[in-house]
């Protein structure tokens, strides 16, 4: 069976790349929907089936990201060559991410890390030299509690602070209560009360962005938020930055939502002294400038196609 899948996803790419048809024609040719070819172009992609090299001595990495900096005003940018693919431009995203924290790494240093298939990226390529063993880890963001999609907060922080050779603080809740009464009861007891007290030492926070597709995102994805509440992402075009479901200018409206997480505030992540958010591909432009806009982010590490879409107004 995966060696017909292969052969399909091959014949696909081989009409399209060697054989200039339109994904219309391949469809008609085929006898599969339009979407359906566009879907296995991408799988082609991600599997290295396809490989595309642009060369362009054009486009300066280190010019980009010092026009990005001073135009947002930001402490730091690097902006890395994007991938073939949208995971080899995390993995990108990743290592970069990597010589960042190095620099800026201490032995006590106290660490909050997010969730999202970059973060996952970045652990997964992190090295260091050495352990850290009086520095932390600390989870910003309640569990997901979704199988097999490897970007949950709790293994993301393990991961990390396992190779820091660090004490790791989970936070063993959910990442929203359906009950925001719960939720209070909640944040009432001693454990809990003591790790979001952890939010004021922090020292550095690594963070993703979400897009406002809210077909997309992994709440609703969970279902932890209603069709209606998902109705309202996709009409206020919201962003997410740990959980958060923030606007353009940074608020956040949906009080319904805000009152069911078990997270960093905003408050406490404007106030965190480094927040660098890891980013890739062209759909984060818009959640990228509503975190900054908010306050929210102090330094960025983005792809070439990140970049590219947020020095351009129209994204």
């Amino acid at each position: 069976m995966q060696n017909e899948k292969r052969k399909t996803l091959i014949q696909v790419a081989k009409l399209y790349y060697y054989g200039h048809m339109t994904q219309e024609e391949i469809s008609h040719m085929m006898d599969i929907s339009r979407s359906k070819v566009s879907r296995l172009l991408d799988e082609a992609a991600n599997l290295n089936i396809v490989k595309i090299t642009i060369e362009d001595p054009y486009f300066d990495l280190e010019e980009t990201a010092r026009t990005i900096k001073d135009k947002y005003g930001l402490s730091e940018v690097i902006v890395v060559p994007s991938g073939n693919n949208t995971e080899a431009s995390k993995t990108n995203v990743g290592e970069a991410a990597t010589d960042f924290v190095l620099r800026s790494l201490s032995d006590k240093s106290c660490i909050g890390i997010s969730w999202g298939t970059t973060l996952n990226a970045f652990v997964n390529t992190f090295k260091v030299p050495r352990s850290y063993p009086k520095a932390c880890v600390v989870q910003l963001t309640g569990g997901m509690y979704i199988p097999n999609m490897h970007i949950d907060g709790r293994d993301v922080a393990r991961k990390f602070a396992d190779k820091l050779g660090c004490t790791l603080y989970a936070l063993q809740l959910p990442m929203f209560m359906h009950n925001p009464e719960l939720k209070e009861l909640l944040l009432k007891e001693p454990d809990t009360s003591a790790h979001f007290k952890l939010f004021e030492r922090l020292d550095m926070a690594l963070v993703g962005v979400g897009t406002s597709n809210y077909k997309e995102s992994i709440v609703y994805k969970a279902n932890y938020i209603t069709d209606e509440e998902a109705k309202q992402i996709a009409d206020l075009k919201l962003c997410d930055i740990c959980g958060h479901q923030i606007d353009s200018n940074g608020n956040e409206p949906i009080e319904s939502i805000t009152n069911r997480l078990y997270g960093i505030s905003l408050e406490s992540l404007r106030k965190t002294p480094m927040v660098v958010g890891l980013c890739a591909g062209k759909d984060k432009a818009g959640s990228i400038r509503a975190a900054i806009n908010g306050g929210y982010l102090k330094a960025l590490i983005i792809d070439e196609i990140a970049a590219m879409t947020l020095l351009d107004e129209e994204y």
